[in-house]
């Protein structure tokens, strides 16, 4: 029972930090925003933001702010409003960057 318990963790935990295919060769900025630790990703006009800190409870209308600000900082854009797509884990957004 342990070694399939052992598995069954490895699966979960190997996609923690998993970036979408688009990034998946693009190397990740860790950026800390409030509390909140990302690694970020940054590809043409397009941003991913990946939270890798535990939270209690998260929420989308505290998280994505500071998703935002993690990827402005990682890239020197502008995200652009109302584009964010996601959840409290893993957040994606197009970038201004003129």
């Amino acid at each position: 029972m342990k070694p399939l318990a052992g598995i069954i963790l490895a699966i979960l935990v190997s996609g923690c930090d998993s970036p979408h295919p688009a990034f998946s060769k693009v190397a990740a900025k860790v950026i800390t925003v409030d509390g909140s630790t990302f690694r970020v990703r940054v590809r043409e006009n397009m941003a991913e933001a990946i939270r890798t800190n535990f939270e209690r409870l998260p929420k989308i209308g505290e998280t994505f702010p500071k998703a935002a600000k993690a990827m402005e900082i990682a890239s020197g854009c502008r995200v652009i409003p109302n584009s964010m797509k996601g959840d409290p884990a893993l957040v994606m957004a197009k970038l201004d960057c003129r």
